[in-house]
């Protein structure tokens, strides 16, 4: 999926207004002012819609993470890049939203993709290991469609 879409999907899913998504920004020194938010926001078929880039999608998964579960401990080096891909953008908001695997099942389920707890755990595993299960862009689409459904019930992010 494209960095825009996955970030539209989370915005929706999470009921998160500019303001907040702004404030994410911010926690992690992100330069982006509300002009450039809404531009990658828009449906790429939308007058004035700008690509998102992976640069991007990953800061605002890491401010999330702050915002939510406080100040990270020990952040990476800064030279350490990781390529982000969508077994990541699932483990970002799986510690984000403090997602345990019952709940990642159900979430699955509602984006009609049900998935065993083996094949959860193999979502998660290193890329090197013989089970590892590659999440693919129709999985993160299921599972943010899932998500969206099962934080229906609960307050936007704020």
């Amino acid at each position: 999926m494209k960095p825009g879409q996955v970030l539209y999907k989370i915005k929706e899913a999470l009921r998160l207004d500019p303001e907040t998504m702004l404030k994410i920004y911010a926690l992690e020194e992100y330069p982006i002012d509300e002009k450039r938010l809404k531009a990658i926001l828009k449906k790429p078929s939308a007058k004035g819609h700008e690509n998102a880039s992976y640069e991007e999608l990953g800061v605002f998964l890491d401010g999330l993470i702050r915002l939510r579960r406080g100040e990270i401990k020990s952040p990476p080096p800064e030279d350490a890049e990781i390529e982000l891909d969508n077994n990541l953008i699932l483990k970002k908001l799986r510690i984000a939203l403090e997602l345990k695997d019952p709940d990642m099942e159900v979430i699955f389920e509602l984006g009609e993709r049900p998935l065993s707890r083996s094949k959860l755990r193999d979502l998660f595993r290193s890329p090197q290991h013989p089970k590892y299960l590659l999440c693919s862009d129709a999985m993160l689409n299921d599972f943010l469609l899932g998500l969206e459904e099962f934080w229906a019930d609960m307050p936007p992010v704020a």
